[in-house]
């Protein structure tokens, strides 16, 4: 399940949060302009199972995004953490 939890504006900046559970921090891609952000995740795995008379397969592939328009901020400064599923993006108003 992915949700984004979160998302405040105020004075000072912004903050999106997003769950995240099934993706680590590897998967996960964030872009930031100065009025835009995107969360990008990918994920595949593959799992195989082989013997002498038996050979099984199983792909899964699961991916998110996510994108949105912000107040003007400054990019530069922005902060992107990682922590127990849940990606946090900060950043301050320009």
């Amino acid at each position: 399940e992915i949700l984004l939890i979160n998302m405040k504006s105020n004075k000072k900046g912004i903050v999106l949060e997003f769950k995240l559970p099934e993706f680590s921090e590897k998967d996960i891609k964030v872009s930031i302009s100065k009025n835009k952000a995107s969360v990008e995740a990918e994920k595949k795995q593959e799992k195989k199972i082989q013997r002498k008379d038996f050979y099984h397969r199983e792909s899964t592939y699961r991916s998110f995004s996510y994108s949105t328009t912000l107040p003007k901020i400054n990019p530069k400064k922005a902060e992107i953490s990682f922590k127990k599923g849940t990606l946090k993006i900060t950043a301050p108003r320009a």
